[in-house]
């Protein structure tokens, strides 16, 4: 296969896991978070080939963490679609590949450079800042930056100017992309222009930079603004790293030009920076960064606050005392931690009905549906979940207990080890949200 040839399939792939997790996001129905899983499950099993036959090291080793993460979030929404009862009852017929077959088509006439439909958030998030618990010195930081200078334009004058880069750090899974959200939704008015390395770094030289340049000129075009980069540290590693090529290069230096905006104007450009790997940028692009952010795993208040929203979106029996009892239980979690341990508790009374091999029938809100019940009920069926009818089948509310059962599998998954590299690097460059 020809090298530019290649390129285009590595182009393809990470465009359709683009569009599925747009169209699984803000999918209204069930039928279109579906077609969205697909389309990105189609993704990662391209952006996977394009990782065994790309012959250079740098770029193969970054496809294959991108796939890795990718399919780690297909995994999630995997779950999501299996804890409906409509998916429960077939769920091998339920994924296939019949909604791909006209993808190829559109894919080929798809601009290789940024495209910026892609790019600009257009539509409402809807995540405010009362949304996020606790970090007050993140959010005020993102007010002083992108809220106060758009209200209040004659307060920054002189030596007095906002903040034109912000680099929000920690664990996976704490809410950095969250907090970027909120920005974007508190600051009406403001372009707020979303990317990741994956949409910026090609394999030709000269390509990656002309795209960093690119973006720099449409947010300059459309301020005032935000750039949000996601996994900064890809763009932005340790120009002196043994590993780091000629070209990768080129593009942090390209991006030192942009953030000094030499030969442009920046005012009114906020660069908003995510990662989870802070010690890997940079010294230079990192002191360009002028506020650089602590997110820390979620408190005890983070945590009662994140259960407590998430179980309003589902039928459960938790009293208040028991959630926060599961908050305290929870010390060390990540908020996307606790959002899958909620998720395996929801599916425990599906697993219960999966596994019964007694129903009887009640009357639930005037219609008669199947419940789980003992072989010795009176009233006792002996059937299994597939031989009762699709909506006939009565799901109890999600129990403590289910907690309490998924707890001991559901692990943290950031070590003391990793939380004291963190607090190290907090305590010499950054500071806490």
């Amino acid at each position: 296969m020809s090298t530019p040839a290649l390129e285009q399939n590595r182009k393809k792939a990470i465009l359709l896991i683009h569009q599925g997790k747009k169209l699984f996001m803000g999918g209204k129905t069930y039928e279109i978070k579906q077609q969205g899983f697909l389309l990105m499950k189609q993704g990662c099993i391209e952006l996977n080939q394009y990782s065994k036959e790309e012959p250079q090291e740098d770029y193969k080793s970054l496809a294959k963490q991108k796939t890795y993460q990718y399919y780690c979030e297909l995994e999630q929404m995997k779950q999501y679609l299996l804890s409906k009862v409509e998916f429960a009852k077939d769920q091998q017929n339920i994924i296939q590949d019949k909604n791909l077959k006209n993808q190829n088509q559109i894919i080929e006439n798809q601009n290789q450079r940024i495209n910026i439909d892609n790019i600009i958030i257009k539509e409402k998030l809807n995540v405010f800042w009362e949304d996020i618990a606790g970090l007050e010195q993140a959010k005020q930081s993102l007010k002083e930056a992108v809220i106060l200078p758009l209200q209040h334009p004659n307060l920054f004058q002189g030596t007095l100017k906002p903040w034109t880069g912000i680099l929000l750090y920690g664990p996976p899974g704490t809410g950095k992309t969250f907090l970027a959200k909120a920005c974007a939704t508190e600051s009406h008015g403001t372009t707020f222009i979303s990317v990741s390395s994956a949409d910026l770094i090609s394999k030709y030289s000269g390509e990656s930079e002309k795209s960093i340049k690119e973006l720099f000129q449409l947010a300059r075009s459309k301020k005032p603004s935000i750039i949000f980069i996601d996994e900064v540290d890809s763009l932005a590693s340790d120009r002196e790293s043994s590993g780091s090529s000629d070209n990768l290069k080129g593009v942090k230096n390209q991006l030192l030009i942009e953030f000094q905006g030499i030969g442009s104007n920046n005012d009114q450009v906020l660069i908003l920076g995510a990662t989870n790997l802070p010690w890997a940028i940079d010294s230079a692009i990192r002191r360009r960064f002028e506020q650089r952010i602590y997110i820390p795993l979620p408190d005890y208040k983070g945590r009662f606050y994140l259960i407590q929203n998430q179980l309003r979106k589902t039928p459960n029996c938790l009293t208040l005392d028991q959630m926060k009892e599961l908050a305290n239980k929870l010390d060390g979690y990540s908020g996307s931690d606790i959002n899958n341990l909620i998720r395996d508790a929801s599916l425990e009374q599906l697993r219960i009905l999966q596994k019964a091999t007694h129903f009887k029938r009640v009357q639930i809100q005037n219609q008669m549906k199947y419940t789980v019940c003992s072989a010795s009920d009176p009233q006792a069926e002996k059937i299994t979940m597939k031989s009762i009818e699709k909506g006939q089948i009565f799901v109890p509310e999600i129990l403590y207990d289910d907690f309490l059962a998924v707890l001991p599998k559901c692990k943290p998954s950031v070590s003391k080890g990793d939380l004291e590299k963190y607090e190290d690097w907090t305590q010499q460059f950054g500071q806490k949200g």
